[in-house]
Formats: C-alpha cells, sequence, structure tokens
C-alpha cells in the first residue's frame, strides 16, 4: 500500500471508531497489505485519536498469542496493538448498556512498566525483562467486535483496528511475582460465578514474561519501545469469551487474585 493508501484507511477506521459505527469495510480494504503495513496504519490511526490531546497511548497489548490463533489469521506471528488511556480501568468498573457494540473478556497479566525498553545489544528475554517491571496485576481484557462480520476479517484487518481493544482492567498487585513461574498459573474468566473460559499461563507464548519480552524487541523493530509508565496486556490464557448479554465476569488467576467488571 501507498502511504496514501494508508493514510485514507486510517482516517476511515479513526472516523468509524470516534462516530461508534460498525465497520464493514475492513476485509476489503486490508486483505491485500502486508503485516507491516497494517501495524503503519495502526499507528496512524493513533495519531488520528490522540490528536490535539482527545486521547493517548497508555501502553500496549499482546494478541493472537499461539499459533492456533495467529496462523489461521493469517499472519507470520502474534500480534499487538495499542492501549488508549481512556481503555485503562479499575476492576470493579461497570460497562453501561449501549456503551460498547459485542462485548469479550479475557484473563490475564497487566504489567507497569518502570523505565524505557530502548533496543539493547540482544533481544529480550523473560530474564532480561524483569527489570523494567515496576509491577504485575491480575487483569482482564475487555475486547469489542466493532465489525459487521468479523469472521471476514483476516489477521492484518485487525491489526489496523487494534485487535478489538476495548479497554484493560487492572485488578491486584500481584506480591513476589518474581518467585512465581506464571506458566503455570491457571487463568479463568466466570460469568456470574460460573466459569466459560480458562487455560494456563503457558497459552501466553510460553509465560506471560515470554510475551512482555516478546512485545519489547517487537516494539523495537517499528522503532518504538515500551515506556516508563506503560500498562501492558500480556496476553490471554483462552480465546475470548463473547457475552451473551449482562451479568458479571470475574477474571481470577489461581491462587493470585480476581479482577472484576459488570455489563449492563
Amino acid at each position: 500500500m501507498t502511504p496514501a493508501e494508508i493514510a485514507a484507511l486510517a482516517d476511515k477506521v479513526a472516523t468509524a471508531r470516534r462516530e461508534r459505527r460498525v465497520m464493514d469495510f475492513m476485509p476489503g480494504a486490508t486483505d491485500a497489505m502486508s503485516e507491516d503495513e497494517a501495524y503503519h496504519t495502526q499507528f496512524a490511526v493513533h495519531d488520528r485519536l490522540t490528536a490535539n490531546g482527545a486521547d493517548r497511548i497508555a501502553g500496549w497489548k499482546v494478541a493472537l498469542s499461539l499459533p492456533a490463533l495467529y496462523l489461521p489469521a493469517g499472519l507470520s506471528q502474534p500480534a499487538f496493538a495499542g492501549i488508549y488511556g481512556s481503555g485503562v480501568k479499575q476492576s470493579g468498573l461497570t460497562v453501561a448498556k449501549g456503551a460498547i457494540f459485542k462485548a469479550g473478556v479475557e484473563c490475564e497479566i497487566v504489567a507497569r512498566i518502570a523505565k524505557d525498553a530502548a533496543p539493547g545489544a540482544k533481544p529480550y528475554d523473560a530474564e532480561s525483562i524483569k527489570p523494567f517491571i515496576a509491577s504485575l496485576h491480575c487483569g482482564m481484557e475487555i475486547v469489542e467486535n466493532r465489525h459487521a462480520d468479523l469472521s471476514k476479517v483476516s489477521g492484518k484487518g485487525r491489526i489496523v483496528d487494534e485487535v478489538l481493544q476495548y479497554a484493560c482492567v487492572v485488578g491486584p498487585e500481584i506480591a513476589n511475582w518474581r518467585g512465581i513461574d506464571l506458566g503455570a498459573v491457571d487463568g479463568s474468566c466466570a460469568l456470574d460465578g460460573n466459569k466459560v473460559a480458562g487455560g494456563p499461563g503457558t497459552n501466553v507464548m510460553g509465560g506471560p514474561l515470554i510475551a512482555l519480552a516478546w512485545l519489547a524487541n517487537r516494539l523495537n523493530q517499528f522503532g518504538k519501545q515500551l515506556k516508563a509508565g506503560d500498562v501492558i496486556l500480556t496476553g490471554s490464557t483462552h480465546p475470548p469469551y463473547m457475552l451473551p448479554g449482562a451479568g458479571t465476569v470475574t477474571a481470577t488467576w489461581q491462587g493470585l487474585g480476581e479482577t472484576k467488571a459488570t455489563f449492563g
């Protein structure tokens, strides 16, 4: 795609987001683009939605973390997307009826970043990323299906639209996380007390810290970086559970804590 085509698509996505309109144009607009072009379009959407201080990019999310998720979407590896400041919420929030198109939830670990993760002499890994972490929290991602027919939207189209990101819900801080094998901990979501989805931390690229290191390296490849104060969704233990209606969702990391959100 040419820079002009990327700009035109970014305008279209940003307008749909501002006006809260369902997107029916994504399949035809993104099928021929490369993964890199999809990210450059996502960044252009960021520029438009944060212009004049309307919002800000407060962090990033890891998405489609396993081959079984990203390969069918036509991607070569997991994906990432921005988190807007307006979407960073605390456990216990209520999402009003009508505030979201089609809501879904995922159980995730949230990382708060202590200092900038600039490119180094070698790529980050699960060990070398640890000094860049200020804290880890139990958390939940709320996703929003903003598309007329999501089954027709490729992985590249999902990248353009933040891989359905709606909110990052920050739950209780995890004490002594350096001594915990998060890959061995089960993360699940329950709707009104009934478990609806879950899986082990290894579903997140082998573990949340592995995913965080991957994100740091991937951002560096695009001339970006994790920054002090960023809030990061490190990836879900399960595919998004799309809510059938109203109710309260509890995302639980077994033995570590719970994060709650109520949907009207």
